[in-house]
């Protein structure tokens, strides 16, 4: 059995990536490892994309394994299980950490390895499907598109590469619908996420590191149940850094997420250095047995060491 999967708290990036990835590999079993964020939630409540529960997967029959918008085995919750198996075939399609090689390392055997600095892990796929003339009907196309404009932000992030403006000329004439694309990605505030929001303005410490502002900030609401992701990115956007990092207490851990708007200002790094991943522009880490403070703490300190703080007029 072919079994294609995503990372823990699915975006709409991991889901677009499985709809794909089903479509080069016939009659494969797509299944969340644990978790969507709420707009994909939302979105399957409506929409039957035939996506099993976990738990009515026989995993002992899996004998090929892909991996789609995530390489780490500890990013896939239960499934982690499967990465002990010596005759499990795994093929990994990412766009997060090219060239890092560890991941690979982490299987026992990674026949297919795509990993390739895009904008998207659906820019993959999508480019295989077009290679191969695979048709795709106008309800597959859309959410296809759904995952690209999410994590590009609709074409217009920093990470935004050619190949994914023409993975989306490619879905939009096969007939993705834009605006359903556009309701999907909606993401009204409501008033936790905004008492979040003034809680991280108000901790936080704004940074100028290689000329660009950067906050760092730390918060132990926890009213809000939405994305947190989507959260950081609002703050990043509202307030027009260029980089924000916040470390968010939970239950028993601290969720570290970082955004940043300039590639040089490399979020994925300080993700890695917490055990987390990602890449330049967006990345995401789990920190347990530590303190907010001691985390916050750390952040900071990396931050400097690696970027030479700038003085600037206003600053003074």
């Amino acid at each position: 059995m072919d079994l294609i999967t995503t990372h823990l708290n699915a975006d709409f990036d991991g889901l677009a990536s499985m709809v794909a990835a089903r479509k080069l590999y016939p009659g494969a079993v797509l299944v969340f490892p644990g978790g969507a964020q709420e707009s994909v939630r939302n979105f399957l409540a409506e929409h039957d994309l035939g996506i099993c529960r976990l738990k009515d997967v026989a995993l002992e029959q899996v004998r090929r394994l892909i991996l789609v918008d995530v390489q780490e085995p500890e990013r896939i919750g239960p499934l982690k299980a499967l990465s002990v198996r010596k005759d499990l075939e795994v093929h990994v399609f990412d766009h997060h950490g090219a060239g890092e090689g560890s991941e690979a390392s982490a299987w026992p055997s990674v026949t297919e390895r795509h990993i390739e600095p895009v904008g998207a892990t659906a820019t993959l796929l999508i480019e295989r499907l077009k290679g191969r003339h695979v048709a795709l009907t106008a309800s597959e196309a859309t959410v296809l598109a759904m995952g690209l404009y999410e994590e590009t932000g609709s074409l217009a992030y920093p990470s935004t590469t050619p190949r994914d403006l023409e993975a989306a000329a490619f879905v939009l004439r096969a007939g993705a619908d834009l605006n359903r694309v556009a309701e999907a990605l909606q993401h009204p505030l409501d008033p936790d996420l905004i008492a979040l929001l003034n809680d991280l303005l108000q901790s936080g410490e704004i940074y100028y590191l290689e000329g660009r502002k950067i906050l760092v900030a730390a918060s132990a609401y926890d009213r809000y149940t939405g994305d947190l992701a989507e959260a950081v990115q609002r703050l990043a956007e509202l307030q027009g850094f260029d980089a924000v990092i916040v470390a968010i207490a939970m239950e028993e851990k601290v969720q570290i997420i970082g955004r940043s708007r300039r590639p040089e200002i490399d979020v994925g790094w300080i993700a890695r250095e917490f055990g987390g991943g990602g890449h330049a522009v967006a990345a995401a880490a789990s920190v347990k047995g530590r303190t907010l403070v001691e985390v916050q703490e750390q952040l900071t300190r990396l931050l400097t060491e690696r970027y030479r703080p700038t003085l600037l007029a206003r600053d003074v």
